[in-house]
């Protein structure tokens, strides 16, 4: 996936994606229809944890990284969102009943998202012809329990087999191939990887010695090379 697509790209693979689930192209199109561009700077906080839940963020080009914040000040780095991704979807109800962010996120690189209401969004599902709408229950039902299982089937997993695993998924998003196998093209610190398989730094060190050893990376500066081994 190209980091730096135009809104209409992201536009469209957003209802590529969701037409798997059965989702209709018309109410991506009416999501869409209404919002506000917003660019953010690299490191920007687009929202913390705690915030509102009354916006809806589509990326439409950059990277952000989705954090949970535990309570003892460390992140867990949940994923990487890219375009067409919709990033503030997860929230929960606070002690006070406000409906608010579960996660927070931060620009990797320059990015700019749609920001769009929680009001039109509930306004388009209320558009929707019964059948349309049923799909779109469907369809976020299949999307929900398929992100369940993968973290599931990631929290069995060793912290050698997590780290396979998150650079494979990297590769296959955000991975350009290349006559070695796959570059990925954000550039992560290790620092980054240890939050993203729930490790320590020193432990990603020797992870990433042992990859290199069995000859599946490379690693140039903070952007790793899958090799064919590792990017199939």
């Amino acid at each position: 996936m190209n980091p730096l697509q135009t809104s209409e790209e992201a536009k469209e693979q957003l209802a590529s994606r969701l037409a798997v689930y059965g989702i209709p192209t018309s109410f991506v199109e009416e999501l869409v229809s209404r919002h506000n561009a917003v660019a953010y700077e690299k490191g920007s906080r687009l929202f913390l944890r705690g915030a509102p839940a009354d916006l809806l963020f589509l990326v439409f080009s950059g990277l952000t990284k989705v954090y949970f914040p535990r309570l003892d000040g460390t992140r867990v780095l949940v994923h990487l969102a890219g375009p067409s991704d919709l990033i503030g979807n997860v929230n929960h109800i606070d002690p006070k009943g406000r409906r608010v962010q579960s996660f927070e996120v931060e620009a990797l690189t320059r990015c700019t998202a749609a920001l769009l209401t929680r009001e039109h969004v509930i306004k388009s599902l209320q558009s929707l012809e019964r059948g349309d709408l049923i799909r779109v229950i469907e369809g976020l039902n299949t999307a929900w329990s398929a992100s369940a299982q993968r973290f599931a089937v990631f929290f069995g997993m060793t912290f050698r087999q997590r780290l396979e695993f998150i650079l494979r998924e990297l590769g296959a998003r955000f991975g350009v191939r290349d006559s070695r196998g796959v570059v990925l093209m954000p550039e992560l610190t290790q620092t980054d990887l240890a939050e993203m398989i729930g490790c320590s730094r020193p432990m990603i060190s020797r992870l990433v010695a042992d990859m290199k050893e069995d000859g599946l990376v490379l690693n140039e500066y903070r952007r790793f090379v899958l090799l064919d081994h590792l990017a199939v």
